[in-house]
């Protein structure tokens, strides 16, 4: 399907830089301008990304949890169901929460999951 949804999110990025922005005299509005380009060029080369993170993390919580993995749909490499997956992963950060909140000691796996996640983030 044309045009892709990275490609939608980089002309509405060029439409921000190329015609909205030099008709912007605002410092502040410039400033919002060029913060909100950035996210799009951002969110663009990182959607590609987004499902496999996705269906990895949704694994890898699976494990800690002690989760029966579910049949996740093999039509991409993950998930047909983009919704329906972040949904699950939810449910599942919100059940390692719940462990985490409980009071009792986290498992060695669910430190190595939270140390794994934040040298992700970095």
């Amino acid at each position: 399907m044309r045009p892709t949804l990275s490609e939608q999110i980089t002309g509405a990025r060029r439409v921000l830089v190329e015609l909205a922005a030099p008709e912007v005299s605002d410092s502040y509005l410039q400033e919002q301008i060029t913060f909100a380009a950035a996210a799009l060029e951002h969110a663009a080369a990182r959607w590609p990304h987004v499902l496999p993170d996705l269906v990895a993390d949704i694994r890898a919580l699976e494990e800690v949890l002690g989760v029966e993995p579910r049949v996740l749909e093999e039509a991409v490499p993950g998930v047909a169901d983009h919704a329906a997956a972040d949904e699950y992963h939810r449910d599942l950060r919100a059940r390692l929460s719940d462990e985490i909140m409980s009071g009792s000691v986290p498992s060695p796996a669910v430190r190595a999951y939270l140390a794994d996640s934040t040298e992700r983030l970095r």
